[in-house]
């Protein structure tokens, strides 16, 4: 059983790492998780493996991390967000990038999970891009979880998965089927570059045209989802857009976005100008 004690020393060190915290609900959810890395380890306690993660921090730390992920995704997955993107976002990004003889897009998935999103952002993509020669595309799906960046990266999810949430055309056009299971075709997964990222440190990418960062602010207390949110204003352009989660709000935080909202969708508009991020 998880003691108080223990359960405060593995939340500050969760905390210290990746910004997650653990309210004190969580703690039946952190001590069912960790059971089962006791019983692969062979360790006895809680506390031998908490010292095991400081002596082993790089690996076992990982493992940890990993363990705390909640991997609830789907294709098209809130649609009202997603209608808000290809109906309005990405014909205002078109028009700002008319006239650039290489049109750039660059695009975040941020806390991509097992790759649904990334790959409804593709399909999105080239529904809506298909007339516009010479886009120059790239979509970054990254997360703390290597087991789930490993399934994205593969492209196979189980039938149900796929005939559950994506329609006959879409089925047509961008998976093949792979025996009982669906596969994306490769014009979908060419834009995308999966990679390991903690949203705890900044990951260098700049110049970006929109992040999807969705579901993912619920786990972090207020300080550092404003930490989080200005690591993005930092990586977009000036009017970029940040999509959240749709029960996600930047409401009581000083940051430099005004709302956008259409039809159920919600995104955020980066109003600062270059050089001030």
């Amino acid at each position: 059983m998880l003691t108080d004690e223990e359960f405060r020393l593995f939340r500050n060190l969760i905390y210290e790492e990746s910004g997650i915290y653990l309210k004190e609900t969580r703690k039946d959810f952190l001590e069912n998780r960790l059971s089962k890395r006791l019983t692969a380890t062979g360790i006895s306690s809680p506390y031998w493996y908490f010292k095991h993660v400081q002596a082993q921090r790089a690996s076992e730390l990982l493992i940890l991390l990993d363990l705390l992920t909640v991997n609830e995704t789907s294709f098209f997955r809130n649609q009202p967000q997603l209608d808000l993107f290809s109906d309005r976002i990405l014909p205002e990004l078109a028009r700002r990038k008319q006239n650039e003889p290489v049109k750039k897009l660059r695009i975040w998935s941020a806390g991509c999970s097992t790759g649904e999103e990334p790959y409804t952002i593709s399909m999105i993509l080239l529904d809506s891009l298909i007339g516009f020669p010479n886009w120059d595309i790239k979509i970054y799906a990254s997360d703390l979880s290597l087991s789930v960046l490993n399934a994205a990266n593969k492209g196979e999810y189980a039938g149900e998965k796929v005939l559950n949430t994506v329609d006959e055309r879409h089925i047509a056009r961008y998976f093949e089927k792979a025996g009982d299971r669906y596969r994306i075709r490769n014009e979908v997964r060419k834009p995308i570059v999966f990679d390991f990222h903690n949203l705890k440190n900044d990951n260098g990418l700049r110049d970006l045209d929109v992040i999807f960062c969705r579901n993912v602010m619920i786990y972090f207390d207020q300080e550092e989802q404003l930490k989080l949110v200005n690591k993005f204003a930092a990586s977009l352009n000036p009017g970029g857009y940040l999509v959240p989660g749709h029960a996600e709000s930047l409401q009581g935080l000083n940051t430099p976005f005004r709302l956008l909202f259409a039809n159920g969708g919600t995104a955020y508009v980066k109003t600062e100008q270059k050089g001030n991020s």
